[in-house]
């Protein structure tokens, strides 16, 4: 319960869809006031307060002097968005796994010369905290620079960063303007769990189709098998003329040992209610700990999320992996997409009918064995095995290994 309590209460947006007028004056106050700035007006709002109790005048003189203060400003910080000329280019993005810090690194050009600036990151997704790159200081016109953002996380996930700015303060350093570079996709990567040992993989009569993959003398043939779908990475010389000519669309020719190479791992994140939903943050996580686990011993073969397979072929498998599970959605309580789209009213309808979810249903079937990791058991006859997140112990199958939630919050599993 209080795990699932966990998940509801940080499952509620923090921020909403469209920006309204308290959020862009929550813009205005993080992008144009430097931190004396937001000192001295968060005092003019206490003085204007305190005055308000009878025979306090001397908190209404204070705060007319800090108004009349701000007043001065305007003009000070007109200037320099005017006068001041910068560019700047987003060089490089660092991703980060959750809970440690992101960067985000930009070139800038001074067109004239600037006394202080830095980088900044705004308007992001409140699970994310961006810090103020170090200050340059003193750049002549022409100069160039190199300014490194940091961002601090919290969960994994697939982020907009809609603003990416050089910051450059007024003359008096309590307002600044930030001149826009552009915006930004930030990555986060879960945080795997570490698999010790995964006796399940072989264990019983299911496991048998796994154990030559780990035999590292085992030989596979190389026979002609079928024809699917080219994939970005397939070899050109593999390609299937005859179905290219006849759907209008690449197909490759698939051999024994190309399908027979590895696991299948399906990742499959449908939940069927609230409290599965609420294991979905865990089962990510066991989910890149079994990933890696195959990867490290080179014998993933293909990926799929639900039934769309996330093409490995030509890339790092790791970085693949992570990429695609940080690009998962995390669970929410509702959806948050636009009730009057008729296609979205048509689709929540039939899940709220159907009393099951469908089977994993794949465009071409696969030969080699298939392991799923999933939030429910499926009796699905393509897959051989299955490794299900729960919230209470139960007895494992041969062909289903239930891992309760409460044994993935150490940092190592044995399955």
């Amino acid at each position: 319960m209080r795990r699932f309590l966990s998940w509801f209460l940080g499952a509620i947006p923090r921020a909403p869809k469209r920006a309204g007028l308290l959020m862009r004056l929550y813009y205005v106050w993080g992008e144009y006031f430097t931190y004396p700035g937001r000192a001295c007006a968060a005092l003019f709002l206490f003085s204007i307060f305190a005055g308000a109790f009878a025979g306090f005048w001397a908190a209404w003189v204070f705060s007319g002097f800090v108004f009349l203060f701000f007043l001065s400003l305007v003009p000070s910080l007109f200037l320099t968005a005017k006068k001041t000329k910068v560019s700047g280019t987003i060089s490089r993005i660092e991703h980060a796994t959750e809970g440690e810090n992101a960067y985000v690194s930009v070139h800038l050009q001074a067109g004239t010369a600037i006394d202080c600036v830095w980088a900044s990151c705004s308007r992001m997704d409140p699970s994310l905290a961006g810090e103020n790159s170090p200050e340059i200081r003193g750049l002549a016109a022409g100069e160039t620079g190199e300014l490194r953002a940091c961002i601090r996380t919290r969960f994994w996930g697939a982020y907009r960063i809609p603003k990416v700015s050089l910051t450059v303060p007024e003359i008096k350093g309590m307002l600044c303007f930030p001149f826009r570079v552009g915006e930004a996709e930030l990555l986060v990567y879960p945080r795997p769990k570490k698999l010790v040992a995964f006796p399940f993989l072989t264990a019983g009569q299911s496991g048998l189709a796994f154990v030559p993959l780990l035999m590292s003398n085992f030989m596979r043939g190389l026979d002609f098998a079928g024809v699917r779908e080219y994939r970005e990475g397939d070899s050109l010389r593999d390609l299937y003329y005859r179905a290219f000519a006849r759907y209008g669309r690449p197909f490759t020719k698939e051999f024994e040992g190309e399908r027979g190479a590895g696991v299948v791992l399906v990742i499959d994140t449908r939940a069927r209610n609230l409290r599965e939903k609420s294991l979905l943050e865990p089962m990510i996580r066991l989910a890149a700990g079994i990933g890696l686990w195959l990867v490290d011993r080179g014998i993933l073969g293909r990926l799929f999320v639900c039934d769309d397979e996330i093409s490995i072929a030509g890339t790092h498998a790791e970085s693949a992996l992570l990429e695609t599970l940080a690009r998962i959605p995390r669970a929410e309580i509702y959806s948050r997409g636009d009730a009057r789209d008729k296609h979205a009213r048509e689709k929540n309808a039939r899940e709220k009918n159907a009393r099951e979810p469908e089977l994993w249903s794949p465009a071409a079937r696969p030969m080699g064995p298939v392991l799923r990791v999933g939030l429910f058991a499926a009796a699905d006859p393509l897959v051989s095995k299955q490794v299900v997140v729960c919230d209470k112990p139960a007895e494992p199958r041969d062909d289903t290994l239930l891992v309760p939630a409460e044994n993935l919050d150490a940092g190592e599993v044995s399955l």
